[in-house]
């Protein structure tokens, strides 16, 4: 290994996945579509909020019927009339009303079952140049990273930092128990994490009526046998909602839970999707501040969309931090590499030089390995 190696960051996109068949954008989101046809048949809930939202944009923008849906609006038009309770008393939950719901359980549905059953060799070949202290943002729900780095049994986290105390104005980082690790920050969530706060409060909730029910949450419900395990391992800061996220050991157990009973905790595909980013709020912390001092960094398969403004804006510190801040900084050995974009064009794109503007690329990416 080159110390020069050392201290990489990884940003990953969904094009990163297509070479194991997993699909993007427009093309999930039809798939999901189906699924949620095949399950409760075509006048299901979504197919009448679609017909809903299609006949609102033809009314206030003059769209005709047969203009393409635009997936991302219609979800985020979703996400305002939830966010905002425009339906008053028939608001379905606190987690999303029941199209929402029905989209997320839809994505983890098609991914799971697209997912193939073993690593891929690109995967693989990925993976084992993975070094203790690279860190990947990735935008991509599924668990193909986690899969393989499992199958070669490297030491991982889901979460920021380990930590030895927390304090009431700072904490304390254990970096003695860090050692080794590759850390793999999942900005939009997982298809195999799930929040437990929402049933925390509905347990207070169901506690104080004069008729309690019971939980049918396949994951969290007393007695279930759904193994599962808190992503944050030791002490945390209180205030971090992420605490309350858990990973399922086996998705086969919840796959085909139904969409009242519980959701994955991932952002759907919307402009809107910064409003239910809490639980997930403390993965992005500090984004703005990273890249001076690291001596890697590598995009692959993100397409930076238009409608991810917050990623936009935390990645371009980033990206520009990386670029600009101590460019030439050679510190115990150790010198910063040009910045890599893997693009569609299947070639690596390298700034092997600072300059007033950060090399941020706006192609759609695929992943290569040379």
């Amino acid at each position: 290994m080159s110390i020069s190696q050392k201290f990489r960051i990884f940003i990953i996109g969904a094009g990163f996945s297509v070479h194991s068949g997993l699909p993007l954008g427009n093309q999930l989101l039809e798939m999901v579509r189906e699924n949620i046809r095949n399950k409760y048949g075509k006048d299901n809930k979504l197919e009448g909020d679609l017909e809903w939202y299609l006949k609102y944009r033809q009314r206030c923008d003059g769209l005709d019927q047969d203009h393409p849906v635009d997936y991302e609006r219609f979800m985020s038009y979703l996400d305002l009339e939830h966010y905002l309770g425009l339906k008053g008393s028939d608001t379905w939950s606190d987690e999303g009303n029941e199209s929402q719901l029905m989209i997320r359980n839809g994505i983890m549905e098609v991914i799971y079952s697209l997912s193939p059953n073993n690593p891929t060799e690109e995967c693989i070949k990925f993976c084992e140049g993975l070094l203790p202290s690279d860190v990947i943002l990735t935008f991509n729900y599924d668990t193909l990273i986690e899969d393989t780095l499992d199958y070669l049994g490297k030491p991982y986290r889901l979460f920021h930092n380990r930590l030895k105390s927390v304090g009431l104005t700072s904490s304390t980082i254990d970096s003695e128990a860090e050692k080794g690790e590759i850390v793999i920050s999942k900005l939009h969530g997982s298809i195999d994490w799930y929040d437990k706060l929402p049933h925390i409060k509905e347990r207070e909730l169901a506690s104080k009526s004069p008729h309690p029910w019971e939980s049918r949450h396949p994951v969290f419900k007393e007695g279930s046998s759904v193994e599962h395990k808190k992503i944050i391992e030791g002490p945390c800061e209180e205030d971090d909602y992420f605490q309350y996220v858990y990973r399922v050991n086996d998705l086969s157990q919840v796959v085909d839970a139904q969409f009242w009973q519980s959701a994955p905790l991932i952002l759907s595909p919307s402009s809107s999707k910064i409003l239910y980013a809490n639980p997930l709020k403390s993965l992005w912390r500090g984004l703005q501040q990273a890249g001076g001092l690291n001596f890697g960094l590598g995009v692959v398969g993100y397409s930076l969309p238009p409608y991810d403004e917050y990623a936009r804006q935390a990645l371009y510190h980033l990206m520009r931090n990386y670029t600009e801040y101590e460019y030439y900084l050679d510190m115990m050995g150790l010198k910063k590499g040009p910045a890599k974009i893997i693009t569609d064009k299947v070639r690596s794109r390298e700034r092997s030089e600072p300059r007033s503007e950060p090399f941020v690329g706006q192609a759609r990416w695929v992943i290569k390995f040379s």
